[in-house]
């Protein structure tokens, strides 16, 4: 029995902090929100925010608590390593009174948007509409991607203009932006570097990467058009260390230091493209198997 299943079921109620959902992860991080109850018996449920750390959560519905019922409810125990810091002590609370009603939202130019919030506009707005509208209007690609470049970079531009306020230059957003598409398809951060620096400064080759569809009819997607640059610069980096690449890792598009389940991961992945069911190639998807075949007997035979 494990430590885990060892747990009593006080123990276990310990562990959970009051006021804490944890959320599906958005991007590979994890997201807990916090909530409160309001009103008498189960009352309704304020959401008090999202937050990349179930102490911040916790930190959350404790303000909550002093501001709506001082000490008479329990709060949570927070431990010292896991403290807020000074500045989300001072945001936190402020931030909870508004979702609670007891103060007014601040006007938007006395707080502005962080640098991650106008790159998660960016992405998610900005970035994907346009990579939709180049995805539907295959006929003239080449076309497409440079107007859908240009307004991303124009977006860019606009968004990323208050240096001031710590923002990044808009051709370092759109890297970020790229860098992180790189990451959650190849999952390999210092091949991404490599590949990033054949983009240079200029920001509409970065917006054309991030335009560009996950996949296009008949083949050729984002994954299928930059992996061959991609796995090259792999074996460039790789190559300091004595290192091949097996002909399996280049089926399923994984790329060193290999585990069980990075090999797992990028087989579901890839399957989720090739498979019969989706309108893949049935011969491609009996090579993807066989590659994830041999990837399982390479990592179990290392034990990895």
């Amino acid at each position: 029995m494990t430590q885990s299943q060892s747990k009593s079921g006080s123990e276990r109620k310990r562990d959970r902090l009051r006021g804490v959902i944890e959320q599906p992860a958005s991007h590979g991080e994890e997201r807990f929100r916090a909530w409160i109850g309001r009103g008498k018996g189960k009352g309704r449920q304020v959401n008090l925010g999202l937050y990349s750390d179930r102490w911040l959560a916790a930190f959350a519905y404790n303000a909550a608590v002093e501001a709506t019922r001082g000490d008479l409810r329990t709060k949570n125990e927070i431990p010292e390593t896991h403290q807020p810091s000074a500045d989300q002590v001072r945001r936190i609370p402020s931030r909870v009174r508004v979702r609670l009603g007891l103060d007014k939202p601040m006007l938007s130019d006395e707080v502005p948007p962080s640098a991650e919030q106008l790159l998660t506009l960016l992405e998610i707005t900005v970035a994907s509409f346009w990579r939709g509208q180049v995805a539907t209007h295959v006929a003239d690609l080449g076309r497409e991607l440079g107007v859908a470049a240009r307004r991303l970079a124009e977006a860019a531009r606009l968004l990323f203009w208050s240096h001031s306020s710590g923002h990044p230059p808009a051709r370092e957003a759109l890297a970020l932006l790229l860098a992180r598409r790189l990451d959650r398809t190849f999952r390999r951060a210092d091949v991404t570097r490599e590949v990033l620096d054949d983009d240079g400064d200029d920001e509409l080759r970065l917006a054309r990467w991030l335009v560009y569809p996950d996949e296009l009819p008949g083949g050729g997607g984002f994954r299928e058009t930059i992996a061959h640059l991609y796995l090259l610069e792999a074996e460039k980096v790789d190559s300091s260390r004595s290192a091949t690449t097996p002909a399996w890792a280049l089926t399923l598009g994984v790329v060193p230091p290999f585990s069980s389940e990075r090999v797992r991961s990028a087989y579901r992945a890839r399957s989720k493209t090739v498979h019969p069911d989706t309108g893949g190639d049935h011969a491609e998807f009996v090579r993807l198997q066989a590659a994830y075949e041999d990837a399982q007997r390479y990592c179990a035979a290392r034990g990895l």
